[in-house]
């Protein structure tokens, strides 16, 4: 594989395809949602293997630190949410419509 490809959505400052200690994932620029707690963030972005197949969407409660990079961040109890972007529609359009609220 070309260890250049990277899909269009994919934020080279948050992609870890490459690295071999990393997650290994293309990353897209992530969406921030505010929560009651101002040191919280709700974060969604878009993940794809190195190939740039198995798409999913991944939510994840972050509490982020200074000069933490978000993508590097532990989510809060541990866990995250990935959907796959075939399943995912319904999700995006019901946080859409949270986001225009």
């Amino acid at each position: 594989m070309n260890a250049e490809f990277h899909p269009d959505w994919c934020s080279r400052t948050a992609c870890t395809a490459y690295l071999p200690d990393g997650d290994e994932y293309h990353r897209s620029e992530p969406l921030f949602l505010k929560t009651d707690d101002p040191a919280i963030n709700l974060v969604i972005c878009k993940l794809a293997d190195p190939d740039g197949t198995e798409e999913h969407i991944e939510l994840s409660m972050l509490q982020l630190s200074n000069g933490q990079p978000w993508h590097l961040t532990e989510p809060i109890a541990g866990r995250e949410l990935l959907l796959p972007s075939t399943t995912a529609d319904a999700a995006r359009r019901a946080l859409a419509e949270l986001v225009d609220a």
